[in-house]
């Protein structure tokens, strides 16, 4: 087994990755005439310098280029629309091999603990971290615990959707950040040596986004997946500096929206 390749995804221990799988996963209410264009955000992911951008396996083939682009590539290896309302599912739609040869430098996989398909996806997840590790590939987990009556937002179920990661052998977790500092530092915790990344989630206003991140990463976060908060965004460059300074240098909010002047 070769060693696993997390450094490569890492500045300074942490990570800031642009995320464009909402394509498959919203619909395209997400985009606009600018934004559904994905070579805005293979150029926007270059020209900021970010850990890595993450599409489907489509995106990738037509619109990132080994020999051209610099910015590690994720490929999320499985996916669902928000057409069907049951119970959720997100079946595995790519192979590690294929995204080895498309030239991922990491893959990713949604996990929905609780749902009556959790035992399916633990498979599908084992045999993905299985295959990626002995390539000495990173794997990341979308830790999203679902189900009826399961309150998403609890720190309870932050915290167990953080130790399904490192259980099941995840490199990275990518979890919710409710705003509960102790409790989310209690989910760190509960992660132990797999690396926490808060979900970008929903846009909104500037300042609220990097004030919440600022709290995760306060919180002992190692950074963020993000994506309609810097691609729905007016600048999507500037913003993903702004994002850089709190989780690279520790700025606060006030200093790192210079960064957008």
């Amino acid at each position: 087994m070769e060693k696993i390749q997390i450094s490569k995804l890492q500045t300074n221990g942490k990570s800031v990755f642009l995320a464009y799988d909402a394509g498959l996963e919203h619909g395209p209410s997400d985009f606009n005439l600018k934004n559904c264009d994905p070579q805005l955000i293979v150029d926007t992911a270059e020209k900021a310098k970010v850990n890595g951008v993450i599409f489907q396996h489509g995106i990738a083939e037509k619109y990132y280029k080994r020999n051209k682009h610099q910015v590690p590539l994720i490929i999320k290896l499985n996916g669902k629309t928000k057409l069907h309302k049951g119970e959720p599912y997100s079946p595995q739609i790519c192979s590690v091999d294929r995204a080895v040869r498309l030239g991922a430098d990491a893959v990713g996989y949604t996990i929905y603990a609780g749902s009556k398909y959790e035992s399916i996806m633990f498979k599908e997840f084992s045999l993905i971290v299985e295959k990626a590790h002995k390539l000495g590939m990173p794997v990341i987990l979308w830790s999203y615990p679902r189900c009826p009556g399961l309150n998403e937002d609890a720190t309870e179920t932050i915290a167990y959707a953080a130790r399904v990661a490192l259980e099941t052998g995840a490199d990275f977790a990518k979890i919710k950040f409710n705003r509960d500092l102790e409790g989310f530092k209690w989910a760190v915790k509960c992660a132990g040596k797999t690396k926490v990344v808060m979900v970008g989630g929903s846009k909104g206003g500037d300042i609220d986004f990097l004030t919440k991140l600022s709290e995760a990463m306060k919180a002992g976060a190692s950074g963020i997946a993000v994506g309609r908060n810097i691609w729905q965004h007016d600048n999507p460059v500037k913003i993903l500096e702004a994002v850089k300074e709190i989780v690279y240098n520790n700025k606060t909010p006030k200093v790192a929206l210079k960064k957008l002047k």
